[in-house]
């Protein structure tokens, strides 16, 4: 009986194993040097696969047609460049984005600003600056503008945007961007996460806010529901969230970023001073990942109120005495 049970385990294992390390095994690029395939005008994904496999690209045919089936007909024709150690993901979306071979990937991190969004596609000779903010206000009026009171933000789909690794192509214009970069947020959000949204009973809007703000002041990804818990502590008793990252976001108007804030900064009147003002900024302060938006819907539970930056990490504290105490522990530290 225990040797049958040793041998159920031990097949548990390897099927777990399995599970976790197959995947990142068949989930890249094989090939040595960049290979080009050419998708017809017809071509259907096990047809792409065939060709991955025919170039040496892939290792398994199956498992690319597999984990991109969800991409179904939106694939367009043309050259395409296939890199070394590619992702499946970056070959879907390039596939999907179109103009083969003149594809321009770009990468926008968890907590970029709006602005920052703008700049970098700027940069990248994709979209002018001023009109890439023009669109985003366009696409803010025409969908999100009866849910979002947004008289105070300096930009109106701050937070809207999502981080990610996107391909475009050089035929798609400001709307056509903004739509990707917002329709990935919408087509991130599961309808497990709105109904903890309804559950909490709180906004979109304003879960964007909060996951912003964890964005820019988690230290890790263990601490991220931890200070969750700590703004929904501050709200529910009403005390002011006193986020450094919100002042300086609104110091800058959301576009200037120092790293620097003064006493005065703290006494200077602002929407996103949360040293002045109670509950939620009026919007978010930069682009949540998936990480701080399932932390924000999912806030730990616990009786902290307080945190100060650490040798590795935050220091949570439940009163202001024992704050303090970690303050002055972290500035002889220093």
């Amino acid at each position: 009986m225990r040797k049958k049970i040793i041998a159920l385990i031990i097949v548990a294992i390897i099927i777990l194993i399995g599970l976790v390390v197959l995947p990142r095994y068949l989930s890249h690029t094989i090939n040595k040097e960049e290979v080009v395939i050419e998708v017809e005008q017809g071509d259907n994904l096990k047809d792409i696969a065939n060709k991955l496999y025919e170039v040496g690209a892939i290792r398994s045919k199956t498992y690319f047609y597999y984990k991109g089936k969800s991409i179904g007909t939106n694939i367009k024709t043309g050259e395409y460049k296939i890199t070394q150690n590619m992702e499946f993901e970056d070959i879907y979306k390039v596939l999907t984005v179109g103009n083969g071979s003149n594809t321009i990937k770009v990468t926008f991190p968890e907590g970029f600003t709006l602005y920052q969004f703008a700049t970098k596609l700027e940069d990248n000779g994709l979209v002018d600056k001023d009109e890439f903010i023009t669109a985003t206000e366009n696409y803010f009026d025409e969908n999100i503008s009866k849910e979002v009171d947004n008289k105070d933000m300096y930009f109106s789909l701050e937070g809207y945007l999502f981080p990610d690794t996107y391909f475009f192509s050089k035929n798609q214009n400001a709307k056509d961007i903004v739509a990707l970069l917002v329709g990935t947020l919408n087509d991130k959000w599961t309808q497990e996460m709105e109904d903890q949204r309804i559950k909490i009973d709180k906004t979109k809007h304003e879960i964007l806010t909060i996951a912003s703000l964890i964005e820019r002041e988690a230290y890790n990804d263990e601490e991220r529901a931890k200070i969750s818990g700590v703004i929904y502590n501050r709200i529910k008793i009403g005390m002011p969230l006193q986020i450094d990252a919100s002042v300086i976001y609104g110091k800058g108007k959301g576009k200037e970023h120092t790293s620097v804030l003064t006493k005065n900064d703290l006494l200077e009147p602002n929407p996103y001073n949360t040293y002045l003002n109670k509950g939620l900024p009026p919007g978010p302060i930069a682009s949540p990942g998936l990480k701080s938006i399932k932390a924000a819907l999912y806030p730990e539970e616990h009786e902290y109120y307080y945190y100060v930056m650490g040798e590795n990490g935050h220091v949570f504290a439940k009163t202001y005495e024992e704050h303090m105490k970690n303050v002055e522990k972290y500035r002889n530290m220093k």
